[in-house]
């Protein structure tokens, strides 16, 4: 073999080396691009499905989080708000259970304002050996206009209940009440709240009667029929329906949640 072709050859060798160095150095910082977009993307997604998926839902995600469907807020709203108001056989001592049972579910704030219930209730004698159960008033449901955005974070839901009421196998309390229920996205212990929701109860908001005489809610009750409008509310001041204030500083200030005008 010649000098010159000794060259070429060792000169094509070096090239394909070099070809071959290029190569490797642009696939390692492919590599490294990709590992690091892979790296940035949600671990988690937190997906809430429509219950209604007759025509079909386009769920979009952005950082991992999709929005919460409407039926999806009032039902996560209705079942808390509905179990912590359940007292099967006394007061006294299932309202704490149930707060203590659901505190995943509940803000901090909401959970402080339940406890100053809870206290003031039973200072007043109102939960020894009371029973509690509130349901939704037949036919007033679930409609869109019960869910109020308050952006895509937090929710004011209106439940329209019954609330009733016993002691000692007695009824004492069966009235038309409207919960404003403050709800929130909640991200604090998954294991425990995997809704990522919880309740914050009132807001800035407060309970209300509602007018049994409105022909929506007699309408409901007896036919079983959705109104196209919600029902009105009782004329009765708003600040009625709330514990007032005590003038006496050793007494703690009960929560808005007592509705002590909903008291017999």
């Amino acid at each position: 073999m010649s000098t010159q072709s000794s060259l070429d050859a060792l000169a094509n060798e070096r090239a394909s080396h070099a070809n071959t160095r290029r190569l490797f150095l642009g696939l390692t910082i492919v590599s490294v691009v990709g590992m690091a977009l892979l790296w940035a993307k949600p671990k988690q997604i937190d997906l809430h499905i429509n219950p209604d998926l007759r025509a079909g839902d386009q769920v979009t995600v952005a950082n991992g989080t999709a929005p919460v469907p409407n039926p999806n807020v009032y039902s996560f709203a209705y079942y808390v708000w509905q179990q912590i108001n359940r007292w099967q056989a006394d007061g006294g001592a299932d309202y704490g259970t149930q707060i203590y049972n659901f505190q995943s579910y509940l803000t901090p704030r909401c959970q402080a304002q339940l406890q100053g219930d809870m206290e003031a209730r039973s200072r007043s004698g109102e939960l020894r050996l009371r029973t509690r159960q509130i349901t939704e008033i037949p036919g007033l449901g679930f409609q869109d206009n019960r869910v109020l955005g308050e952006g895509p974070a937090a929710w004011n839901v209106l439940l329209d209940m019954q609330v009733m009421e016993t002691f000692r196998g007695q009824a004492v309390k069966d009235t038309y009440v409207r919960y404003p229920i403050r709800v929130v996205r909640f991200d604090v212990d998954r294991e425990r709240n995997p809704f990522r929701l919880a309740v914050d109860c009132f807001g800035s908001n407060k309970p209300a009667r509602i007018d049994v005489k409105d022909s929506a809610v007699n309408g409901a009750t007896a036919a079983g029929v959705a109104p196209a409008a919600l029902p009105g509310l009782s004329d009765q001041p708003a600040s009625a329906l709330v514990p007032q204030r005590s003038e006496a500083p050793a007494v703690p200030v009960a929560s808005p949640i007592a509705d002590a005008a909903l008291k017999p």
